[in-house]
Formats: C-alpha cells, sequence, structure tokens
C-alpha cells in the first residue's frame, strides 16, 4: 500500500515455532528495499487490510488464534503520521480475511471480516461492519 508517495509492505505473521503471539512487520520501501517500520503484537495474524475513511489511514488485522482459543480480537489501527496506532478491537472467531468496500462515495464505507470457526465449530458467521464516522459498528 501507498501513503504520501511511499510505499509500505504489511506482513502477517501466523506462527514463530512456538507460539501464535508474536509480532507482524510493516516495512516501507526505502527506494532500494524494504526496511523494518513498525512491529505489531498479533494473534496468528493471517491478512491485513488497508483502506483509506475522509482521508485517514487504517490497517486493519484479521488475528486468527492465540495458544488456546481462536476466540480472539482483531484490530483496526489508524495512521497517526509517524506509526500505526490500534482504535477499535473486534471480536473475531478465526479470522482469516478483511475487505473493504462502499456502495458510492457518499456513503459510509464497510469492513467485512471473514471469521473460520470458534474452538467447537467451523461455521462462524462472517461480520459485515459500518463506519459511523468514529468506528466500525457490526451491521449484519
Amino acid at each position: 500500500f501507498s501513503m504520501a508517495d511511499t510505499s509500505y509492505l504489511a506482513v502477517a505473521n501466523y506462527y514463530d515455532g512456538s507460539s501464535y503471539n508474536t509480532n507482524s512487520m510493516i516495512y516501507q520501501w526505502t527506494g532500494a528495499a524494504f526496511a523494518a517500520f513498525q512491529s505489531i503484537p498479533t494473534l496468528g495474524a493471517t491478512d491485513w487490510k488497508y483502506f483509506n475513511i475522509d482521508g485517514s489511514s487504517f490497517l486493519a488485522v484479521a488475528n486468527h488464534q492465540d495458544s488456546t482459543t481462536t476466540s480472539v480480537d482483531s484490530v483496526i489501527y489508524r495512521w497517526t503520521g509517524a506509526a500505526f496506532v490500534a482504535v477499535q478491537s473486534i471480536p473475531t472467531h478465526g479470522a482469516v480475511g478483511w475487505r473493504s468496500f462502499s456502495f458510492d462515495a457518499a456513503a459510509s464505507p464497510y469492513l467485512a471480516v471473514a471469521n473460520y470457526g470458534s474452538d467447537s465449530f467451523t461455521d462462524s458467521i462472517s461480520v459485515v461492519y459500518q463506519w459511523n464516522g468514529t468506528a466500525f459498528a457490526a451491521i449484519q
């Protein structure tokens, strides 16, 4: 993704060989290579989604599981101009991906999370959220 003519790469790290509680990385393009820019704690991360709302940049991470459960929060981060900071936690159940979309320029944007399942079943319901001006609220 790009912000202010600078390119970044968000990498979701699922497992570090001993734990799902591992850091995922955001890298910044230097003109010759990607350099580590920001480390973010994640829980079995499977996906990052970058999106904009009214000129503000966001990243959402799909956290799939920790060491004991797939019922973990996924997190939405907002760009401050220097780093991404957590602004909202979303309850998820084995999250595997995010999609952002809108139907027209005047409508509030949507964010959908694909949930794989909870600890006891794999037919978990995915959820659609809508931006209410300050946060995402579940609508379906």
